[in-house]
């Protein structure tokens, strides 16, 4: 410009150049020089510096451009790594899976597939089977490692003690013992003479000492008998036999009944232990002075 065109114009004056971009300027233009990620005719277009250095970051990954080494890198969102974020990270390799889960890899995270019996997002809790009372009719619950185990009372089966049980079909009652079926199993009614949950114990029926008066008991099959001592009878040796009803004593002698005896209160003139004995009067010589002794029953006379 200027009179005589003496005046360069300075086509770089008004900062043209945005972003840090430099101003080159010409005879009647200028033209900017832009830092990497930027172009267009003032450096005003934002551009992806990654894709100028053939980097292709992994959707969600952000690009980033070193400009001092001049270089583009990714930096990756969690649970994804390598040059551009497209390798997952095995997150099982630093699992807390427990009691012999299984570990399923995510993105950036992982999840514990449990063994049976165990639950928790480590399977760190077992389970108690046994909580849900699984076992029926009175059973004892047991509780295992992902199972349960019913012990079932008498007269059940089955996996949770549900079936009931006739035990009677199995006869178990032994000397004619009638098998009655219960609740909780079956009930033997024992024949006389028989005891036991079976019947299987042959009662003594000498145990409860029946017979009396040191009679000797003798036990039978359902039974017993009494030995008497002389003097007893009866089906326990319970009655005193009176001997007077056999007339031992003699001569109108008074019978008395003894245990397992009798005694004879003997009539004048009579002796011994029937009474059947005369006693002779005459044998301590009553008579004095030659008379003649006649002995008579309880008496004698003397002839002088």
């Amino acid at each position: 410009s200027g009179e005589f065109c003496e005046v360069q114009i300075d086509n770089c004056g008004s900062n043209l150049c945005e972003n840090g971009g430099t101003c080159i300027g010409y005879e009647d233009h200028f033209k900017c020089s832009c830092p990497v990620g930027f172009e267009g005719e003032r450096c005003e277009l934002d551009i992806d510096a990654c894709l100028l250095n053939n980097i292709s970051c992994a959707p969600g990954a952000l690009c980033f451009y070193d400009e001092e080494n001049h270089r583009s890198h990714c930096v990756c969102v969690f649970g994804w790594t390598g040059k551009t974020c497209l390798e997952n990270i095995n997150d099982c390799e630093v699992n807390q899976c427990q009691h012999g889960a299984t570990c399923e890899d995510g993105i950036n995270k992982y999840s514990c597939n449990c063994v049976p019996g165990y639950e928790g997002p480590f399977c760190e809790v077992e389970i108690n089977e046994c909580s849900s009372s699984p076992c029926k009719n009175g059973a004892t619950c047991v509780d295992l490692s992902g199972h349960y185990s019913c012990h079932c009372t008498a007269g059940f089966k089955g996996e949770t003690c549900s079936v009931h049980m006739n035990e009677c079909l199995d006869r178990p009652c032994w000397n004619g013992g009638t098998c009655e079926e219960a609740i909780s199993g079956f009930k033997c009614n024992c024949p006389f003479g028989f005891s036991g949950q079976y019947c299987e114990t042959e009662m003594n029926e000498c145990d409860s000492a029946p017979c009396l008066n040191g009679a000797v008991c003798q036990n039978d099959v359902n039974s017993y008998d009494c030995f008497c001592p002389e003097g007893f009878e009866g089906l326990n040796c319970e009655i005193n036999f009176d001997e007077c009803t056999y007339g031992f004593c003699k001569n109108n002698s008074t019978c008395l009944d003894l245990v397992a005896d009798y005694s004879c209160v003997c009539p004048p003139g009579f002796t011994d232990k029937n009474c059947s004995t005369d006693i002779d009067e005459c044998s301590v010589k009553p008579c004095k002075n030659g008379g003649h002794c006649h002995d008579l029953i309880g008496e004698f006379y003397c002839s002088c």
